[in-house]
């Protein structure tokens, strides 16, 4: 079985999370989010770009299997886990070039989904993982990584969504 691991960024820096990633022998960075902007100096597209060029890591940005705009917001406004889950899905269900390209990404070299939320169960990459592990029949195997400054934690449980 191949691995795809995710990660998420909050809470920690741009150093640590690279440690993480190289740690772990990731390949290539694939960032999940909508929109690859961050507050937190490093961590958008572009300085991750150039901080991944520069440990070997590939980077590429899928805007499509982001959560859209208004999915995010009404979570923002209604908290309700439920109706996000099913926006979601519903979306990620109409994206099936990038699932596709992940799919086959991920099964040629060692790939890890990032997003903002430090854990895999508060966001949207644990269900676009998960859909990469169906469409592969269960040829790669979701692995969740936390980072902390100095060391890192494997885990792996269900959503909390």
């Amino acid at each position: 079985m191949t691995e795809l691991y995710t990660i998420g960024y909050e809470g920690s820096s741009q150093a640590a999370l690279f440690q993480t990633l190289l740690f772990h022998d990731i390949q290539a960075l694939l960032d999940v989010r909508e929109l690859p902007q961050s507050r937190k100096p490093g961590l958008s597209k572009t300085a991750l770009n150039l901080a991944a060029a520069g440990c070997g890591i590939r980077y590429a940005h899928i805007r499509a299997l982001g959560t859209p705009r208004e999915i995010r917001y009404r979570r923002k406004v209604d908290h309700d886990a439920e109706a996000f889950r099913e926006g979601f899905l519903a979306h990620l269900a109409s994206q099936d070039e990038a699932m596709n390209t992940l799919v086959t990404r991920a099964q040629g070299e060692r790939c890890c989904l990032l997003c903002y939320e430090a854990d895999a169960c508060e966001c949207h990459r644990w269900f676009v993982a998960e859909r990469a592990r169906e469409m592969s029949g269960g040829a790669l195997t979701v692995v969740h990584l936390a980072v902390t400054e100095g060391k890192d934690i494997r885990f792996r449980h269900g959503p909390l969504l």
